[in-house]
């Protein structure tokens, strides 16, 4: 059994039965969470919303949200910068869109590290608390905390207009990737890496300045992108991307020890919902992407596969070393999403 599962009793008791206030009684406040996923994702409709319906069923609705989705308040670049400027109070800050900015926390990143969404969020989540090795690196530094992490789980390999049938045809291809270590091994697959923002992606593959995408499943469908891809290799994952739903250090120290206890608990089993779905979705998705849009499943063969595991064997010291020459716990960090 998951560990959150485990503990969910002793959890809420601690939070609500045991404390000195009641649910009842905490203080009323709103704040500001700013989103660069589009109301469609699938991280919004299994993370984020049921975070803020647990928020508003612990609190008895005196907490709330003031909820900017869609880049409304800012790219998924500028999410870091939301909340020291205090634009927002929590955002969806995600480690590959600032790599200069949180290097460590895109191990997430890293070539089939992500077996399974909800272990490989765990592990990230315990080095992301006050303690763990990335918040003591990264987040710490920044005055932001982790309420909940997630990620989109396998990202696969999409093309369009272009054969993939064997791992040579990756060559040349002008792959989109969001940046950080996907780039490391977008390289090392032979493709030309593009990093470039979810919201752009649509438009390059449409004017043929993409000729595919490092993508999860689901956000073929979020984005829209499916009537511009015709391939897909199903049976091969690139990397992952990670999502950390933060809160400012300058809200988290005015809020009282009972709102804290609140927002944990609720990105918790917000984080749990979340990798539940996407530990679960991937062939009805796959599915849909064949049936409803024609996106053929085209596999790579045993020999291919061997070959494209040992072209990613070097990716992971190509990323640590740079890392670990600035003091960065890389091995540590490596280790604990093992």
């Amino acid at each position: 059994m998951n560990n959150y599962k485990k503990h969910l009793p002793l959890l809420l008791t601690g939070v609500l039965a045991c404390g000195s206030v009641s649910a009842a009684e905490v203080e009323p406040v709103t704040l500001k969470f700013a989103e660069w996923l589009p109301t469609t994702s699938f991280a919004i409709e299994y993370g984020a919303n049921p975070f803020m319906e647990k928020v508003a069923e612990l609190s008895d609705g005196q907490i709330q949200f003031d909820f900017y989705p869609a880049e409304q308040l800012g790219r998924g670049s500028e999410s870091l910068t939301l909340l020291q400027t205090g634009v927002a109070d929590i955002a969806n800050v995600s480690p590959a869109y600032i790599p200069e900015k949180l290097p460590l926390s895109g191990v997430v990143e890293l070539p089939e590290i992500v077996k399974n969404s909800c272990s490989a969020a765990d592990s990230f989540y315990e080095m992301a608390q006050p303690g763990g090795a990335i918040y003591e690196a990264e987040f710490k530094r920044h005055h932001i905390r982790p309420l909940w992490v997630g990620n989109m789980g396998r990202y696969r390999i999409l093309t369009n207009n272009s054969d993939i049938s064997s791992l040579d045809d990756l060559n040349g291809l002008r792959m989109r990737t969001a940046g950080g270590p996907m780039t490391l091994t977008a390289d090392a697959l032979g493709s030309s890496p593009v990093t470039m923002q979810a919201s752009d992606v649509l438009t390059s593959l449409s004017r043929g300045t993409l000729d595919g995408v490092y993508y999860p499943l689901r956000g073929i469908l979020d984005y829209g992108l499916a009537p511009a891809l015709d391939q897909l290799i199903p049976n091969f994952s690139v990397a992952s991307f990670g999502l950390t739903y933060s809160i400012s250090d300058r809200v988290w120290e005015r809020l009282s020890q009972q709102q804290q206890d609140i927002l944990v608990e609720a990105g918790r089993y917000a984080m749990q919902t979340y990798c539940d779905y996407v530990d679960n979705s991937e062939p009805e998705i796959i599915q849909t992407l064949e049936e409803e849009y024609g996106i053929a499943q085209v596999p790579l063969s045993d020999s291919d596969l061997e070959q494209a595991h040992a072209n990613l064997e070097g990716v992971y010291d190509r990323w640590a070393e740079p890392l670990k020459a600035r003091g960065l716990p890389t091995q540590e960090v490596i280790e604990g999403m093992q």
